[in-house]
């Protein structure tokens, strides 16, 4: 069983605003929490975080590396009659999922919520309700009324979006519920164990190198920098699989 000190920086993982490109929130609550339970903390350009647990000896290098960015999108534009907001994914998705999903769209003047909407069913005509509404036919309502007030309230071209989901225990406290598993889940676990190794002190002859890192929603390319910052001659990869 984890403790309240793991509960709670999986939730402020969860809940953190990273989708990919984006994670610097994420990375920077990762931090906060790694900061007794690592000898060393290496970063790259792409936003990735590396910690380090030293062992009696330098070599082998061991990896444990689970990805923190999660799926989202991008604002692609703004309709000037509506104010609604057209978006492209960051990451796979799929249509069906989409619709009525609540959603967080970071602007430099803040974040706005809002909730991916289509065009409501008695203005269909027949042939469109025999078909899945595809995401090019969606859009994200903010609650405004214009592009005037959309741009107003500081939406802009490229802006990333997420989806809001907070997170909760249920069965009594023996599941987590919530977004971002994929893969902060494996961030969290690589995370648990270097705690371990270091509350524990349990000694090792390796150099062990736990990654955060980014970008893989959109091509595993933190994954590749890592690859090359730590050289490691065993990789160990936490990922998630079908629930």
């Amino acid at each position: 069983m984890f403790d309240e000190k793991s509960i709670n920086v999986l939730k402020r993982m969860t809940e953190s605003f990273g989708p990919s490109g984006f994670e610097r929130e994420t990375a920077r609550v990762i931090k906060e929490y790694m900061l007794d339970y690592s000898d060393d903390t290496l970063t790259d350009k792409l936003g990735s975080v590396v910690f380090v647990a030293r062992g009696s000896s330098e070599r082998p290098h061991v990896l444990l590396a689970g990805h923190i960015d999660e799926v989202g999108f991008v604002v692609s534009g703004i309709d000037e009659s509506s104010g609604f907001l057209s978006f492209n994914p960051l990451g796979g998705w799929w249509d069906q999922v989409l619709l009525s999903q609540r959603v967080i769209v970071r602007t430099e003047k803040g974040d706005l919520h809002g909730v991916i909407a289509a065009k409501p069913p008695h203005l269909l005509t027949d042939e469109e309700r025999q078909k899945v509404v595809e995401k090019r036919n969606m859009y994200i309502d903010i609650g405004v009324t214009s592009g005037k007030e959309a741009v107003e309230a500081g939406v802009k071209i490229g802006d990333p979006v997420i989806p809001w989901s907070p997170f909760m225990l249920v069965r009594n406290g023996e599941v987590a519920m919530g977004k971002a598993f994929d893969d902060r889940i494996g961030a969290f676990v690589m995370m648990e164990t270097m705690r371990r190794i270091k509350e524990d002190n349990i000694g090792h002859p390796n150099t062990i190198y736990g990654a955060a890192t980014v970008q893989e929603e959109v091509g595993a390319r933190g994954a590749q920098t890592v690859a090359h910052i730590v050289d490691p001659d065993v990789a160990i990869v936490i990922e998630v699989d079908i629930a």
